[in-house]
């Protein structure tokens, strides 16, 4: 199968071979979760229920291997995720990852989530304790785990291309003028910094969470297809924070451990790294009106606290 073209059709024949390979048997019932032109998601009934992506690129292998590797890491330090069985590539150049199906309901449809978010701060901050080796978002685990940079400097400038998306914003006129010093100072400051590396989900929102039946506790934590290694908490939290509600937030910080002084204290960075990555938002909409929102969005014009 070449790279970049998954036939639906195709996909189901692929599922059977992979499913023969990881536990002898063909499966007894499937449920197609999602499909588009290089994946696949399915549901799948055997001894117990499990999740499987395909991927029509082979390299999309190393990067089920690093979601495998972060998802056991966070397991063994009190996060909830999903056990993963296998993850592989087929003889014909099918990507692969079989973790379990967490049983429960998303998150996001939780009524009263206050509860839950609290309980999300509380896997952050454990996910948090868990220092890694390097930085970035890329992993070689045959390399005794270490992530692509060594410093967070050149994982900051190469692969988030902070001064690239600086000039986005600046092209865009997104943010007011006297907000240019302050987020050209933080990332100056970031760029020094020596703070040892952790492992971070970085797509840390209700999305990407399974609740238990009484939604009140976290389940698992899904979808770590975007787990990195960065100093401190700031880039989870920029993604965390960056949907919920001003007493949402409070709720998460609280349970995280964070004191009111401790989150003023490092919320310019956070608020740097939310910028950078709204620029890259910027940079691929087309949408005049869209952007327009999200000025004003970035000049807080949604803030409606602020004195």
């Amino acid at each position: 199968m070449a790279s970049g073209d998954l036939d639906p059709r195709r996909a189901r024949a692929q599922l059977t071979r992979v499913l023969r390979e990881v536990f002898g048997e063909r499966p007894r019932r499937v449920e197609r979760l999602a499909e588009g032109i290089t994946n696949a998601v399915f549901r799948v009934s055997l001894d117990g229920d499990w999740v499987v992506r395909l991927n029509a690129d082979p390299a999309k292998t190393r990067q089920f291997a690093k979601e495998q590797w972060a998802m056991e890491r966070a397991r063994r330090h009190g996060v909830p995720t999903p056990r993963v069985a296998q993850v592989g590539c087929t003889a014909e150049g099918l990507a692969y990852i079989v973790a379990e199906s967490v049983p429960g309901q998303p998150a996001s449809r939780v009524g009263k989530r206050l509860p839950l978010l609290a309980e999300m701060g509380r896997c952050a901050a454990r996910l948090h304790r868990i220092r890694t080796n390097g930085f970035g978002a890329e992993l070689d685990p045959a390399q005794r785990a270490r992530w692509a940079h060594r410093r967070w400097a050149g994982c900051l400038d190469d692969e988030l291309d902070a001064a690239g998306r600086l000039e986005i914003l600046r092209r865009q006129r997104a943010l007011p003028e006297a907000a240019w010093d302050e987020l050209q100072a933080s990332l100056d400051e970031m760029r020094r910094w020596r703070r040892p590396p952790v492992l971070q989900h970085g797509d840390l929102r209700l999305k990407n969470v399974i609740a238990d039946a009484g939604g009140e506790r976290v389940a698992a934590l899904i979808d770590w297809e975007d787990c990195r290694s960065a100093p401190g908490p700031h880039w989870d939290l920029s993604i965390a924070l960056h949907d919920l509600g001003v007493d949402e937030k409070e709720v998460f910080l609280d349970g995280y451990g964070l004191t009111p002084a401790q989150f003023a204290a490092g919320a310019r960075y956070v608020r740097a790294l939310n910028l950078l990555n709204y620029a890259w938002a910027i940079h691929e909409s087309r949408d005049e009106r869209r952007l327009a929102w999200m000025r004003l969005r970035l000049k807080g014009g949604f803030d409606l606290t602020a004195a």
